[in-house]
């Protein structure tokens, strides 16, 4: 950060659908992977959460699940235009969508089309330090594991856009199904049923 101050990651939570009102904002500044990991806590931590009870202890499934923003936020770091002094990486949630987004567009070569069959990296030696602590594959795989971990939650796949910058955007669920899924074998009485009715 001391000789590269624009490696940071800017988090942000806004009211409602638009850049108007900021409700959380965090700057990350540090080494890589504190980044990396701060940026899904950021993620973790306001997005919808829902409990699912089918056994003694209950499963916490996140609206987008982690592995998909997991994907998001290592390509971003990774793949960023690092000469691009003017502008950061950006993890940015909307009541209806989550932006994830770094300055530079695809690396010479590559087109939409490649994405999920070729890797090419802009930034070979971070590439190869995520690699090796095994954030990445270096092999094109996390396009297809962001598309089949939305597919599983129930969401729509990613959607691309590709500018000066190359955003990753992920469409959140935003009717009031996101909540509490009671397994019918836990033995819930009727006035139990009842209750868990109510809190869905």
């Amino acid at each position: 950060m001391k000789y590269i101050p624009q490696a940071q990651v800017i988090c942000a939570l806004y009211k409602g659908t638009e850049k108007i009102t900021v409700l959380d904002r965090k700057d990350l500044i540090g080494d890589l992977v504190t980044i990396i990991d701060e940026a899904i806590l950021f993620l973790k931590k306001h997005l919808n959460l829902r409990y699912e009870i089918k056994e003694i202890r209950r499963k916490e499934i996140l609206e987008i699940l982690e592995i998909a923003i997991r994907e998001a936020v290592v390509s971003a770091v990774c793949h960023r235009d690092y000469f691009e002094k003017g502008a950061n990486v950006m993890v940015e949630i909307f009541d209806d969508q989550v932006e994830i987004s770094n300055p530079g567009s695809l690396p010479h070569g590559m087109t939409l089309e490649d994405f999920g069959k070729k890797s090419i990296t802009r930034n070979p030696i971070i590439a190869s330090l995520l690699h090796h602590i095994h954030y990445i594959e270096k092999m094109g795989t996390g396009i297809n594991r962001m598309r089949e971990a939305c597919k599983e939650a129930g969401i729509p796949e990613p959607e691309f856009e590709i500018t000066g910058f190359f955003t990753i955007l992920f469409r959140r669920k935003t009717s009031g199904n996101f909540g509490i899924n009671i397994g019918i074998n836990i033995g819930l009485n009727e006035t139990q049923m009842k209750i868990t009715e109510l809190m869905k």
